[in-house]
């Protein structure tokens, strides 16, 4: 290719043949600029053109020498002169190669879950339902709320003066609702009084009492009033959350709180002759005098419990208050009571003309209150009783209950009693005259609560 002497003008020029002669300020060598243009146009097709009067949009045509490669704008016409070929460029320039495809970004991580929505709340049970198994947690205010309504204060009179307890509405109709409480709460009692949450006083009946298990049943003559529901106490364990509602030193509405602190432990309330025995739930919940007869509510707000007694320090002072031993009737046991007194009571109209009554579960045996020894010692045999008919010798010593050690003669009573009569008991027994050990299936027996 030939070299071309610097162009000093800067302009076009019009040349014969139409077209016009492209000259470049301070080009250098015209062939070479003329080479470098066509050989960006025969690489990418176009070609750069530095000219700010120029828009982008603007394409800017050329006739290239085939012989000098010179490159003239083409004629108004479009057609290049003979000699010469075509080529058509833009401002935009030629293009550079495309480059390499960019890496792919890193995949992002997966973000963490999200928090569980809250729990729904617990639905409501039926009179005298059984505990779902729903494990939602209520607050204290909840239970309260839910609760305070079917919870009464119970004030009698008696022949030597006056007490208070508490109860839950339990059953409720069109014209009637029976109130559960403790048998101590309204025995001996003369008149008994019956106040709601919203402070009502209605006369009070006592439907039945179970001496054996100290519970009782009291009617009002007024209808659909608040109930409180059952739960489950075979369910109940160590460590959850209770709550306490009832009437402590006559302070009606009182709610307190705590956890059940022990399962199973025999007590034993009431004088000679009227001794009741318990399988306690245990709990540290505040319970006082007062208390007595009200409910202990689970944190699904269902009642597992009959608050009943209270330990003290044997202080000299007359009344004793809450050391954080508390200890309640579990209500399975109170639900077949008063279920089997208010079945068996005659009621006339609005008035209870006759009481009803409710039975307990019998092993058939005498125990040998002098011996001093682990276990139960049988002391003599009911004829014809569970005991017997299992074929458990006298003089055998009870060790457990359905796997339940058995300390001694109260803790035999108190395990027994925590069925229901007819129930199939496992015995495990140390044979007299060094007879080995032997478990025996007994089926229980039945005789009416109150009967000596």
């Amino acid at each position: 290719m030939s070299r071309e002497k610097s162009a000093a003008l800067d302009s076009t020029a019009e040349r014969s043949d139409g077209s016009r002669r492209l000259f470049t300020r301070g080009a250098g060598s015209g062939a070479k600029v003329g080479a470098g243009f066509l050989a960006g146009a025969l690489l990418v097709g176009g070609g750069a053109f530095a000219a700010t009067t120029i828009s982008s949009t603007d394409q800017i045509n050329g006739c290239v020498n085939n012989t000098t490669r010179v490159i003239t704008l083409a004629p108004t016409s479009g057609k290049c002169p003979t000699g010469t070929r075509a080529l058509t460029w833009n401002i935009a320039g030629p293009q550079g190669a495309i480059g390499p495809t960019g890496a792919t970004g890193a995949t992002g991580a997966t973000g963490a879950p999200g928090p569980a929505g809250p729990a729904g709340p617990a639905g409501v049970a039926g009179s005298g339902g059984t505990q779902g198994s729903s494990t939602t947690q209520l607050s204290v205010t909840s239970i309260a709320n839910a609760l305070l309504p079917s919870v009464v204060s119970i004030a009698i009179t008696t022949r030597t003066g006056s007490a208070t307890g508490s109860g839950s509405i339990f059953k409720t109709s069109a014209s009637s609702s029976f109130i559960l409480t403790n048998n101590h709460v309204i025995s001996g009692a003369t008149k008994v009084t019956v106040e709601l949450e919203d402070g009502t006083e209605l006369d009070g009946q006592v439907v039945g009492f179970d001496v054996a298990y100290d519970l009782a049943v009291v009617m009002v003559n007024q209808g659909n009033l608040p109930v409180a529901s059952f739960g489950d106490s075979s369910k109940v364990i160590i460590g959850e959350p209770v709550v306490a509602i009832g009437s402590p030193l006559g302070l009606s509405g009182t709610v307190t709180s705590g956890i059940i602190s022990s399962l199973d432990r025999p007590v034993t309330t009431g004088g000679t002759g009227s001794e009741a025995y318990i399988n306690a739930l245990q709990t540290d919940a505040a319970v006082n005098p007062g208390n007595s007869g009200g409910p202990l509510v689970n944190g699904q707000g269902l009642i597992i419990g009959v608050n009943s007694a209270i330990a003290s320090l044997g202080s000299t002072s007359s009344t004793s208050g809450s050391i954080g031993l508390g200890f309640a009737i579990p209500i399975n046991q109170a639900k077949r009571i008063s279920n089997e007194i208010i079945a068996t009571a005659k009621i006339v109209g609005a008035k209870v003309t006759l009481a009803g009554v409710s039975t307990r579960p019998l092993l058939g045996v005498t125990f040998d209150t002098t011996y001093a020894g682990p276990g139960a010692k049988i002391f003599a045999l009911t004829a014809g009783g569970g005991a017997e008919t299992a074929g458990i010798p006298v003089n055998s010593v009870i060790r457990s209950i359905d796997g339940k050690n058995t300390k001694d003669n109260i803790e035999a009573i108190v395990r027994i009693r925590s069925y229901d009569p007819g129930a199939s008991v496992k015995v495990t027994v140390d044979l007299p005259n060094s007879g080995g050990s032997r478990t025996f299936t007994v089926t229980l027996g039945s005789a009416p609560s109150n009967n000596a």
